[in-house]
Parts: structure tokens; sequence; C-alpha cells
């Protein structure tokens, strides 16, 4: 039987590297919490101008799930 090298294999990804800043590494869901941040906010204001949070039920409890799938996304993303 022979074995598949890694460059070979099409399930093969490349895992996502450590940011350093300033001697301090940040790990890959570190960095998706620090994206998302701002890619929330702009979401956040835009379903604010556009009205959609007025039909929601717990505002607190649809951003806290907004952030969290934006960082799954970004999440996804970054391991592809």
């Amino acid at each position: 039987m022979a074995t598949l090298k890694p460059s070979h294999c099409k399930e093969y990804r490349r895992l996502p590297i450590d940011i350093e800043i300033g001697g301090v590494y940040l790990p890959p869901i570190a960095q998706a919490l620090l994206l998302g941040l701002p890619v929330f906010m702009v979401l956040d204001w835009l379903l604010r101008r556009l009205g959609v949070l007025q039909f929601v039920w717990h505002e607190a409890l649809f951003e806290g799930a907004l952030y969290a799938c934006v960082c799954a996304t970004l999440i996804l993303v970054m391991g592809a």
C-alpha cells in the first residue's frame, strides 16, 4: 500500500500561523476575534441604519450571536 505525502493529498491544508505582536503570540482564534470586531461593528451599524434591529426580540443576544457568526466565518476562511 502506497503512502501519500501531504503535498500530493487534496485534503491537505496548511495550518494557520501564529502572529507575533510586540513579543506576544496571537493564536489563530485570537486573530479571528480581533479581526471580527471591526466587521461586526460595520454590520451592526448597517443593521441599525436599515432598521432591522427593531424587529429583534433581544438586541444584546442578537448582537452576541452576530459576533459569534462573524468570528466563526473568519475561522473557517482562515483555515481554508
